[in-house]
């Protein structure tokens, strides 16, 4: 059960990058440039990485140790705001462009925070499931 779960919130969190990236693309072809696109790739890869990371963090620690998922949601959640903090300052450093910072920084915002809320509620729904069947 616990490995479904898993491969259930890898895959919802694929999808929702993959819309995110699409509906972003969709806006740079309207109304942005080339230049938007790298902001994108980083954002996206940010997000898979520490998507992919935290599923399967998540599944080992959910079937080993249970009573330690506590920890790791203040862990994930700690440790996914500093290589986010990471990333923004890094890409703001690299870049040349002002309107690339500008819309990395807007683009990465709106990634992080769907993806929070999306962990959020999908861990708290996970939790209740457990609670009730365990």
């Amino acid at each position: 059960m616990l490995e479904r779960i898993s491969h259930k919130y890898l895959r919802q969190s694929l999808l929702i990058i993959v819309f995110l990236s699409m509906m972003t693309l969709l806006y740079i072809q309207l109304y942005g440039s080339d230049a938007m696109v790298v902001p994108l790739v980083v954002c996206a890869v940010f997000q898979l990485v520490t998507c992919f990371l935290y599923g399967k963090v998540w599944g080992k620690i959910a079937t080993q140790s249970p009573d330690s998922l506590t920890i790791l949601y203040l862990a994930a959640s700690g440790l996914r705001m500093l290589t986010g903090l990471a990333t923004v300052v890094a890409y703001c450093l690299l870049s040349h462009s002002n309107e690339a910072i500008r819309f990395f920084v807007i683009l990465f915002l709106v990634f992080y925070l769907i993806i929070l809320v999306y962990d959020t509620l999908f861990f708290v729904k996970v939790e209740k499931t457990l609670k009730k069947n365990g």
